[in-house]
């Protein structure tokens, strides 16, 4: 089994390491020149550090981003009304973390190098030349020509792999962009400093604005601030032009500032220009199918395939968990021998009917989060369902908890039948299942007889 992987961010380098640790060969083809380190951070919940344990990362991870367990919710006086759950050491196995993007792509990378995973830089995919019941055939944009087993599609949310699959979806602007600024969290005020603790991870929420305090190195010496402002769409070039005008973008992190208390104004005014950042929001719209048709030899993931806002922080988690499980199906489909010629087909439609399924549970838990932070007045006019109220948490065990999801997590079934055969059979499952004893590895998935691996 080759798989070939289009992209090497998060999504492309998770699904090559999780198809390593099952044995099966891959090929990342990156179109930059040289590894992109990114910008901004990432929030990784349990039930992507879970996963990124059980491929020997997470010790890694931890000790260069920032641990946490709960969010804040304040208003403008600084008054607590919520607090949030993100993770939780002793209920889940692990805290949230937060970490910087640079930090989370250079453990991931030096992973790859150091298990001789093949990772091939300038080499742009262009299109797909062929797709057959056992392989693919794709080309790169000098020509060249490349045959794998699957091809997988972790290139983004303007995805070039997508086009094969859903050629009229576009990515869609949401309105609003979103202003981050790191800054080192100590006042310039040596008083005040004494007195005057700087914010922890918390949401402010005032009447007509609001603003992130999170920090994001193991000591928390760093934060990032972050607002939301409504933009009117720009065309890519002008996205990047954006960026760069930083006193523009100082004066539109500035507007409307003044109703936040004291210590938050003493951290904006730490804010240097030059490193301000900004993320336009854009989304896309559902895709009846995430895998090509009728063969399904090409299959999307991670922002390519789906998108979700990034309050909840489930963004990179689900794109892990799509990877793992993706990685799952395709290491059993590949060790089970003399399969029904349509094992591979169900199974990965089955595979992409729970994911699908899970990826909308996370997505509406995030719109829920989102609507939190709403004014009262506002958040009164919405459907019931769609926010929570201060103080009223949901069991997110299906979320965090030692199994991916309580239901829409894929099971892979290899069995005999009636002694001749063997199929293997993905679906979607009610039951949780756990961990070992000491949290740390998730269970592998076996062949043979009855043998049933979960995610």
């Amino acid at each position: 089994m080759q798989v070939a992987i289009i992209g090497a961010g998060a999504a492309g380098l998770s699904i090559a390491l999780a198809l390593h640790s099952r044995g099966i060969q891959c090929t990342i083809y990156e179109s930059r020149e040289a590894p992109h380190r990114g910008m901004g951070a990432l929030m990784l919940a349990p039930n992507a550090l879970r996963i990124l344990d059980s491929l020997g990362l997470y010790q890694q991870l931890r000790s260069r981003g920032f641990n946490f367990s709960t969010v804040e919710f304040r208003d403008q006086h600084d008054t607590v009304n919520d607090t949030w759950q993100m993770g939780n050491q002793d209920q889940y196995g692990y805290d949230a973390l937060r970490i910087t993007r640079p930090a989370f792509l250079d453990v991931l990378r030096a992973a790859v190098e150091e298990r001789c995973i093949k990772v091939k830089y300038a080499a742009r995919y262009s299109h797909i030349v062929e797709e057959r019941q056992k392989g693919v055939t794709f080309q790169l944009g000098d020509g060249t020509r490349i045959e794998a087993d699957i091809l997988v599609g972790a290139d983004g949310v303007y995805s070039d792999v997508r086009r094969s699959i859903a050629p009229t979806v576009e990515p869609i602007y949401s309105g609003s962009l979103a202003l981050l600024a790191t800054i080192r969290r100590r006042f310039a005020n040596e008083a005040a400093s004494t007195t005057i603790k700087p914010p922890q991870t918390t949401f402010y929420y005032g009447q007509s604005n609001a603003l992130l305090v999170l920090p994001q190195e193991h000591d928390g010496s760093q934060a990032c601030l972050g607002t939301q402002r409504k933009y009117s769409e720009q065309s890519r070039e002008d996205w990047v032009h954006l960026g760069y005008d930083k006193d523009k973008l100082y004066d539109l992190f500035m507007q409307d500032t003044s109703e936040w208390p004291q210590r938050v104004q003493d951290a904006m005014a730490q804010i240097d220009k030059d490193n301000i950042y900004i993320w336009p929001f854009y989304t896309l719209p559902d895709l009846p199918s995430w895998t090509s048709l009728p063969h399904r030899r090409t299959i999307l993931i991670g922002d390519s395939s789906s998108s979700i806002p990034p309050t909840g922080g489930q963004g990179a988690c689900q794109a892990i968990e799509t990877a793992y499980t993706l990685a799952m199906v395709i290491s059993t489909i590949s060790k089970t021998p003399n399969l029904p010629a349509d094992s591979y087909t169900t199974s990965i439609a089955s595979w992409q009917s729970a994911r699908q399924e899970r990826v909308q549970k996370a997505k509406l838990f995030t719109t829920q989060l989102d609507n939190n932070r709403l004014p009262p007045a506002e958040r009164a006019k919405l459907p019931a369902g769609t926010y929570w109220e201060a103080g009223q948490h949901p069991d997110l065990s299906w979320l965090y908890g030692a199994g991916l999801a309580t239901k829409g997590v894929t099971r892979v079934e290899v069995q005999k039948n009636r002694g001749a055969v063997t199929r293997v059979r993905a679906a979607t499952v009610d039951e949780i299942y756990g961990m070992n004893e000491n949290l740390q590895n998730l269970p592998r998935v076996g062949t043979g007889d009855g043998v049933k691996g979960a995610c």
